[in-house]
């Protein structure tokens, strides 16, 4: 790796001269795709929110004319005298606030019942019942003051689609004596939509707040997807807790849109005007790909000779941790070496000396392994270091922990802040493990190994070197051999610990 540096720090001034310029080249560019990107998506979210206000505002104006008509018409209906008028002027005087609003469909007067009182269209009144209607239930309630409908087929007109404005009517005593409504047709706002410019992929939607469509345009059934539902729509809950604005998949055609919303004054109707992300930024993405690909045939050659450069410190990296791990690994079992136990030993010991912590070592040797060499052949010697260095590493679970092949059979355990208690219960989960596995799957006939576990724990004196508790584990270690084998012991406390 030192060579490889070399020759990229000290060697080639010309590499970093030119990988500097890919950089710069680079940083420009993106800074003006950004900027770019930028100024295409403002465009695109103003122009959303100029179709939202327009719209809105248009709509709010021709239900406020509506909604003044039935105010002036709930006071007229209860009014002294107006019942007497002629049939005629009667009409006049009670419908005559109406002529303003576009696409008006009837308005009526009905009574506690529901049927038609007064008519808007024709003298006498044209015949009908209406109690059904969600606008009539729910004036039923005293205060509920405008309440706008759920779109519905109109009786009147031939199953016109349309939605209505109505108002209680109350007599001198505040009890229920009608309603007053106004309908509106549903293509008063479906003719409204259609002057507007729209950029492909935009979506504009009226819904009222209990998440009814009165109105989507472009629809994808084809008939505005009039009283559709989109309540569970992640959407209108995002549009209904506030957000403001975001970017969200439509529940009908599952596009991705970038929404504005707005509610309609003071009626519960909400307006969304949605542009596709993917159209709004279509042109910028097209010139995104050519201004790329025009940088990108400026720096091939550069970022070719710093390719090159790149793998082969790559391949020097890659080969000294190859060494590295080699060096400090223990080829059959797979655990640490001597080497890295050495390492990891000095620095436990500092740190457990610096903290004022215990440090427990265990030291493993495999019970009568030179008999298993001779017996079954150093294969499956081979096998039982193996499996017994596996087992060991599943027995020590805690972050921390650390084992190792210390030498022939011997295995070596560091357990950092650890007292003789887990010390204990560390080295007896290692001893039963090893005497449960099946030390050998190539020979059967060898049914059980067991090891020896000698365990030392320290709180370790500053400057106090390695060398101390490992002689101690040993020592406990050969005492664990001399008491019969197959078993865990301790090293006893000396004085001066």
């Amino acid at each position: 790796m030192d060579s490889v540096w070399r020759r990229l720090v000290g060697g080639n001034y010309q590499s970093f001269a030119l990988g500097a310029l890919v950089i710069v080249i680079l940083l420009a560019q993106g800074l003006s795709l950004w900027r770019s990107y930028q100024a295409t998506w403002l465009l695109a979210t103003r122009s959303a929110e100029n179709v939202m206000r327009t719209v809105a505002s248009n709509i709010e104006r021709n239900l406020s004319v509506i909604e003044l008509s039935l105010i002036g018409l709930e006071d007229a209906v209860t009014a002294p005298g107006v019942a007497d008028l002629p049939s005629d002027l009667r009409r006049m005087v009670l419908f005559d606030r109406a002529a303003g609003a576009q696409y008006l469909g009837s308005m009526l007067v009905l009574d506690r019942e529901g049927d038609i009182v007064y008519d808007s269209v024709e003298t006498p009144p044209r015949r009908g019942n209406f109690a059904d209607r969600d606008y009539f239930k729910a004036q039923l309630q005293p205060y509920v003051g405008t309440y706008v409908s759920a779109p519905f087929a109109s009786r009147l007109r031939g199953g016109d689609p349309s939605i209505a404005l109505s108002r209680r009517v109350s007599d001198h005593d505040g009890r229920f004596y009608g309603v007053v409504l106004g309908a509106v047709r549903i293509a008063y706002f479906q003719s409204l939509l259609e002057t507007v410019t729209l950029r492909a992929g935009t979506a504009i939607a009226l819904t009222r707040t209990d998440g009814t469509v009165i109105l989507r345009f472009p629809s994808t059934d084809g008939h505005g997807n009039v009283g559709a539902s989109v309540a569970r729509s992640p959407v209108f809950l995002r549009m209904m807790n506030g957000y403001r604005p975001f970017t969200e998949r439509s529940a009908f055609d599952r596009t991705e849109r970038y929404y504005v919303y707005s509610v309609v004054g003071n009626f519960p109707l909400v307006l969304s005007v949605g542009i596709s992300t993917a159209e709004a930024l279509r042109e910028w993405n097209e010139q995104a790909i050519i201004w790329s690909a025009v940088t990108a045939a400026m720096c091939v050659i550069i970022l070719l000779m710093f390719r090159s450069l790149q793998l082969a410190l790559l391949r020097s990296r890659e080969m000294e941790a190859e060494l590295e791990m080699l060096a400090v690994t223990d080829g059959l079992t797979g655990l640490p070496n001597r080497r890295a136990f050495d390492m990891a030993v000095a620095t436990e010991v500092r740190r457990a000396a610096r903290d004022k912590t215990s440090l427990a070592v265990l030291m493993i040797d495999i019970d009568d392994f030179k008999k298993v060499n001779d017996r079954h052949g150093h294969g499956v010697g081979d096998q039982v270091l193996a499996r017994v260095g596996r087992q060991i590493l599943r027995s020590i679970r805690r972050p921390g922990n650390f084992a190792a092949r210390y030498g022939g059979e011997e295995f070596v355990v560091i357990l950092p802040a650890t007292d003789a208690t887990g010390a204990l219960h560390v080295g007896e989960r290692i001893r039963a493990g090893v005497a449960a596995m099946v030390p050998s799957p190539a020979d059967l006939s060898l049914e059980r190994v067991s090891v020896s576990i000698g365990i030392a724990i320290r709180h370790i004196a500053p400057g106090e070197p390695p060398a101390t508790i490992i002689n101690r584990a040993d020592e406990a270690l050969y005492a664990a051999k001399g008491a019969g084998r197959d078993r865990v012991m301790i090293a006893a406390v000396r004085a001066e610990v």
